[in-house]
């Protein structure tokens, strides 16, 4: 079974999803940015289901869950989180390992969002970041109590429209983090990545 450090990565990698659902619209000069309208747009949805007191409801989970899809590119985060290993599955293994993947990030996600207690986020800049011209949109989280958390958003153009790669909290990478997660419990099933899909099973409550 994935251990709870495993499933608290999981749930980092989604926390700073949960905090966009109290953001406030960004300043008009952020806006002219595509990536941090791109942000901006996100939590305005999000807030959207808040407001009308759907965080608890079944329609405002299947919003939720809309969002998620439109917003992050889970294939591709699946696919590094699984790291070399996904080239060693075969394709029912893949598929397999997807459909458990997006549902463990969906239910992590869905369950984050209804602890909101008012976080609010300010953008405090954009740059390209590597060279496939993915753009850090740099953000912090202010809570009520404590200090504030720096959240970057790695995102990525595609098809003309931008798509969440990564979450870098405090300056962790959550989609590293995870990868090394699965690989560990890879490892403790003797390299099995069968191993692996039992415990995503097991985690997403069979």
């Amino acid at each position: 079974m994935i251990n709870r450090r495993t499933v608290l990565t999981a749930g980092a990698m989604m926390t700073a999803g949960l905090l966009l659902a109290g953001l406030p619209r960004l300043a008009a000069a952020q806006q002219t940015d595509p990536a941090a309208a791109f942000i901006d747009d996100m939590a305005k949805r999000a807030i959207g289901i808040l407001q009308a007191g759907g965080a608890g409801t079944a329609q405002g989970q299947a919003e939720f869950t809309r969002i998620l899809n439109q917003g992050f590119d889970l294939p591709t985060i699946g696919r590094f989180v699984l790291g070399r290993y996904w080239n060693s599955a075969t394709p029912q293994q893949q598929q397999d390992y997807m459909q458990l993947f997006e549902r463990m990030i969906i239910e992590t996600y869905s369950r984050r969002f209804q602890n909101y207690q008012g976080e609010t986020l300010v953008v405090k800049g954009t740059r390209p970041v590597g060279s496939s011209g993915d753009t850090l949109v740099g953000t912090e989280i202010r809570q009520k109590d404590g200090p504030p958390i720096q959240v970057d958003w790695r995102v990525r153009q595609a098809g003309g429209s931008y798509k969440v790669v990564d979450v870098i909290v405090a300056r962790v990478s959550m989609s590293v983090t995870q990868r090394d997660e699965f690989a560990s419990v890879i490892a403790q099933n003797g390299g099995s990545i069968d191993g692996l899909l039992q415990a995503m099973r097991q985690r997403a409550g069979g």
